[in-house]
């Protein structure tokens, strides 16, 4: 029997990369898992190659989108047990230079995102007596990465999110984790960035040094970090994992 063997797990940002990783990882170890994400195309394609994972098309920057989503989780499952909110985009662009869309997409998926969805979830979570919610972070707060301005202060109100609502609900036995992720094989560039916005950063970013003092120069598999997330939300109940932070070693 699978640790997760009778849970639901809900991923939003589940169609690619680290989310579509953790989605499998959840699957494999028993749970049925509801996979969120904007396009419904994509989305379905990545769900039927996981053994019993259900596409939802949702939108969390939408509060409405996300109220839609988790009342048919309850209406399907009637229960949630895992939230993992991985779903994020990035804009390269100096602050005086961001768009007002820019702008707006950013902290409306990274931070707003993540609090709509965890706030759905609580009144599932506590008809079953507790639960587990993810934040997924990034590197990017822990130094300066040109050209990532918003990105970077988003994950920052994310993780400050993730601190306060650790202790709003931990008398109710669901424990927040915020997973720091460090540079990891996914498709987030080619799905978030306009032409020319690498080639233009890069050489920034090189002289910055932020890769050799933070990411480290090797990217990690997302499998490896899905593991990492899946240890996570499998611990006894009666142990808390408050921050991790997974990165290559080199």
């Amino acid at each position: 029997m699978g640790a997760l063997e009778g849970k639901v797990v809900a991923v939003a940002g589940a169609s690619t990369g680290i989310g579509f990783a953790a989605s499998q990882a959840m699957a494999g170890a028993g749970a049925q898992v509801v996979m969120l994400a904007r396009g419904r195309e994509r989305l379905e394609a990545a769900a039927a190659g996981i053994a019993g994972a259900r596409a939802l098309a949702t939108d969390i920057a939408d509060p409405q989108s996300v109220r839609g989503a988790f009342d048919k989780i309850d209406r399907d499952f009637g229960r949630l047990d895992v939230l993992l909110n991985v779903a994020a985009i990035g804009r390269v662009t100096r602050i005086v230079d961001a768009r007002d869309d820019d702008i707006a997409a950013v902290f409306a998926t990274n931070l707003l995102g993540p609090i709509y969805t965890t706030r759905a979830a609580i009144p599932l979570m506590r008809r079953n007596g507790g639960g587990d919610i993810l934040n997924v972070s990034s590197e990017s707060t822990l130094g300066y990465l040109p050209y990532m301005v918003l990105y970077a202060a988003s994950k920052a109100g994310l993780e400050g999110f993730s601190r306060m609502v650790l202790h709003e609900l931990k008398d109710e036995d669901i424990r927040v984790t915020l997973f720091v992720a460090g540079s990891t094989v996914s498709e987030f560039g080619a799905n978030n960035y306009r032409p020319g916005d690498v080639d233009r950063a890069f050489p920034e970013w090189q002289n910055a040094g932020y890769r050799k003092q933070v990411s480290g120069t090797t990217k990690v598999p997302a499998e490896h970090v899905a593991e990492a997330m899946l240890f996570a939300v499998t611990r006894p109940r009666g142990q808390m994992i408050d921050v991790i932070h997974s990165r290559s070693f080199s």
